[in-house]
């Protein structure tokens, strides 16, 4: 797994790659070849940016999940010991009634 700032890097790259052939793109002059390869690589670029995208997203539902499970755990103690405790806070109420 890459990290955070590898993949802002290649983002980063991608969107000013994308931001020049735009550019370049709509420029006056241009033969109609260059046009056409130029508006191939904007869509290459394009589709590079949605699986970069999609992957950084498929990590952190990853992240998300993990952590959820160890919150899950935690939770399960949580109600454990409030029903423990509970059971106590009774029974010292019950004593308290008797005394």
């Amino acid at each position: 797994m890459k990290s955070d700032t590898d993949y802002k890097k290649e983002l980063k790259e991608i969107r000013e790659a994308l931001e020049v052939a735009e550019g370049l793109r709509f420029k006056k002059g241009l033969s109609e070849t260059d046009k056409v390869d130029l508006e191939k690589a904007s869509i290459a670029l394009r589709k590079k940016e949605r699986a970069l995208v999609e992957k950084i997203g498929s990590e952190v539902a990853a992240q998300i999940k993990a952590s959820s499970e160890n919150l899950q755990e935690l939770a399960k103690k949580v109600r454990a010991r409030t029903t423990k405790l509970s059971k106590t806070a009774k029974w010292a109420e019950t004593l308290n009634k008797l005394v």
